[in-house]
């Protein structure tokens, strides 16, 4: 594959991607207001599975999943919600 061509088809995928996550994020804004509202009335919002929790479950898995920016980045996912870095954590001054 040509420089050019490779550029081109890293150009349509990564818009391909934005538009995607652009759609996903149209969907779960509304849905986690809804889940949050939801969990507020049933009582359910310190519970650790609240709808609204696992509505922010989902969309970290669905921001994996789409990786907009491919190869540039090194973000993880994992099942507990911990957050994984590669170097160590910032701490101000």
């Amino acid at each position: 594959m040509s420089t050019r061509s490779a550029l081109l088809s890293d150009v349509v995928t990564y818009n391909l991607k934005v538009w995607l996550a652009g759609l996903a994020a149209a969907a779960l804004v509304p849905l986690s207001i809804g889940a949050l509202v939801l969990d507020f009335v049933t009582g359910r919002a310190d519970e650790p599975d609240a709808f609204a929790r696992r509505v922010l479950r989902l969309s970290a898995h669905i921001e994996a999943a789409i990786d907009v920016h491919g190869d540039l980045t090194d973000v993880r996912v994992i099942e507990d919600d911990a957050v994984v870095y590669d170097e160590p954590a910032y701490e101000p001054a």
